[in-house]
């Protein structure tokens, strides 16, 4: 935990490869398993709110062309990588690239990061009316050039998953494999069940009606701690899809930081091989 703070980082707690591919054998036939032996330990790394500055260094320093999230998130993972021991038999993986394609979603439940939720699990006929409201409300607004025309895509109701501090307000970036090691011992925790279901019905459809204005990210309808949040850079940078607004928006602020470090000399490399 304490490697990871510079980069605004977080990691999970130990799990295990069994865990994570007996839930992908249970709710998807199997897909995007972890071919490592059930017992090796693994680690979830994400990304928490001030990321961006770690990006805006890593941009400024090596100044990459384009996938301008995923080039910070790979030095950080090699420079960890570096940082193994060999027996340890480590694979350090980006899970926003691939081959192979991991379920972020999968390994934040059974690695007990963040709840996940589903229409499907509130019961009721108030809950059966709630979900075919927002199906409804879904199927007339969603883009049938992006979802097609069938009418279950245009209805379907996606699961999210929720941080109990960081709310939506976190990213998944890497998995961290140890195949060298075996920890047959360890006992998986429960999941995490932390919203009141009022909240939960209020993220899960603030997630698939409005996504990009972020309202799903925040715990409660009154909000969301500031601290624990993405302020209003962050906000714009990663909801922006335009890979040149993205850059352009790293130049003007890398020149901006060089011109506040040149007069004062109190902007540093955050990023760089340690």
């Amino acid at each position: 935990a304490a490697w990871c703070e510079p980069y605004r980082f977080e990691c999970s707690k130990p799990f295990l490869v069994k865990w994570y591919n007996d839930k992908r054998s249970d709710i998807a036939g199997g897909t995007q398993r972890i071919e490592a032996p059930d017992t090796a330990v693994c680690f979830a790394l994400y990304s928490i709110p001030g990321y961006l500055d770690v990006i805006v260094d890593h941009f400024r320093r090596v100044r990459p062309k384009d996938g301008f999230v995923d080039s910070a998130t790979n030095e950080i993972l090699g420079n960890l990588r570096s940082s193994l021991a060999p027996e340890l038999d480590a694979r350090v993986i980006n899970t926003d690239m691939g081959p192979p394609y991991f379920h972020v979603q999968t390994v934040g439940c059974v690695a007990a990061i963040d709840q996940h939720v589903e229409a499907e699990e509130f019961k009721g006929d108030d809950a059966a009316h709630w979900r075919e409201e927002l199906s409804d409300a879904l199927e007339e607004t969603r883009d049938t050039k992006m979802w097609g025309t069938e009418p279950a895509q245009l209805r379907k109701i996606f699961a999210v998953n929720v941080h109990p501090k960081w709310g939506g307000w976190y990213a998944y970036r890497g998995l961290l494999i140890l195949r060298g090691t075996s920890a047959e011992h360890l006992q998986p925790p429960q999941p995490l069940q932390f919203l009141p279901p009022t909240e939960a019905k209020r993220i899960i459809s603030e997630y698939n009606r409005r996504h990009q204005e972020c309202l799903w990210r925040d715990l409660t309808a009154d909000g969301h701690p500031p601290d624990c949040r993405y302020n209003t850079d962050e906000y714009f940078f990663f909801t922006e899809t335009s890979p040149a607004k993205r850059k352009r928006w790293l130049e003007l602020k890398a020149d901006q930081l060089e011109k506040e470090g040149a007069e004062g000399g109190r902007w540093g490399p955050c990023c760089g091989k340690r």
